[in-house]
């Protein structure tokens, strides 16, 4: 654990709490932010930190969106975006009691996993009402740096990118990708702007106790198509029981068509490949450049099968 982060901690909760940390744990979950949970006398809180304040200050902007539609997050008890006192910017956060749903999904019942479809879904519904200005791209603490078409969005040139970097895409599922998005470019021209959530899968629902406890994390939300995120909840437990059922379950809850399930599974294959390439990609503290070889098979294996549920030879 970073000791100058841990330093950093302990000020910001005196500053902003005027209590003494019991106890500091770093949360080993995400890439972006450096993120503490802290104990002190009254209560627990969540301490984000980033060098970069765009990286944090949208939080507040869609705390309070969220909240005004009756969706649960988490309150904003303090924040710092200046680095005058700080080196870092900072926001103190309530913590909300539970697990990322990607670490209790396999202890979860059919019927849990059913009931917190229910309530994804209407998330996705909720966020669908809020008008959006008709471009795409993520918004944070306003709404600079759009783009005119959703294919703009999914051009990925990041997968390449980081493949020259780390290699372990590879150049023959580099162009497949390519191949794919030019398939499906018309399609992605035809997407109308919509806000929604995108990180809703393995990280950031928080599951206490079986049920649908709260969304963390929520410094940007997506002007585009929501059935992208659905795409990310499918392959991230593709091919597990678990995974079908609570996938089947979402799609279910949005009345989706056979078409829009066929999209849906394009995502899943489009978000594997983007996950793959972050395989070797030092984000933060929580990253490393060393390569996880099981991951990087299953990684594999999903992809191939999901190219196969699309038609394509492999």
């Amino acid at each position: 654990m970073n000791t100058d982060h841990l330093e950093l901690v302990k000020s910001i909760i005196i500053k902003e709490t005027k209590q003494e940390p019991i106890e500091i744990k770093r949360m080993v979950i995400g890439i972006c932010n450096e993120v503490y949970s802290v104990i002190i006398p009254s209560k627990k809180v969540v301490v984000r930190m980033n060098t970069e304040a765009k990286q944090l200050n949208g939080t507040e902007r869609n705390i309070k969106l969220l909240s005004s539609l009756g969706i649960k997050v988490p309150e904003v008890i303090a924040s710092d975006y200046s680095k005058s006192d700080c080196p870092m910017a900072y926001q103190v956060l309530s913590f909300i009691d539970g697990q990322d749903l990607g670490q209790v999904i396999e202890s979860m019942t059919d019927e849990q996993l059913i009931d917190l479809a229910k309530e994804i879904a209407n998330i996705f519904n909720k966020l669908a009402t809020i008008p959006t200005n008709g471009r795409f791209g993520w918004v944070g603490a306003d709404e600079s740096g759009l783009v005119d078409s959703w294919a703009e969005i999914m051009k990925q040139d990041k997968i390449e990118e980081r493949n020259n970097q780390t290699g372990i895409v590879g150049n023959e599922l580099v162009a497949k990708e390519k191949e794919l998005f030019e398939k499906y470019k018309p399609y992605f021209n035809s997407v109308k702007s919509t806000l929604y959530y995108d990180d809703i899968s393995s990280k950031n629902v928080m599951i206490h106790d079986g049920k649908f406890a709260g969304l963390i994390d929520l410094d940007t939300v997506i002007y585009g198509d929501p059935l992208e995120a659905v795409g990310a909840i499918k392959t991230c437990w593709y091919g597990t029981h678990h995974g079908e059922v609570y996938t089947n379950a979402v799609e279910r809850e949005l009345g989706l068509n056979e078409e829009q399930k066929n999209i849906v599974t394009v995502y899943a294959l489009f978000n594997r490949i983007l996950w793959l390439s972050e395989k070797g990609v030092k984000f933060n503290e929580n990253t490393s450049t060393d390569i996880d070889e099981e991951a990087v098979k299953s990684d594999r294996e999903s992809i191939d099968k999901l190219f196969l549920e699309l038609g394509y030879t492999i």
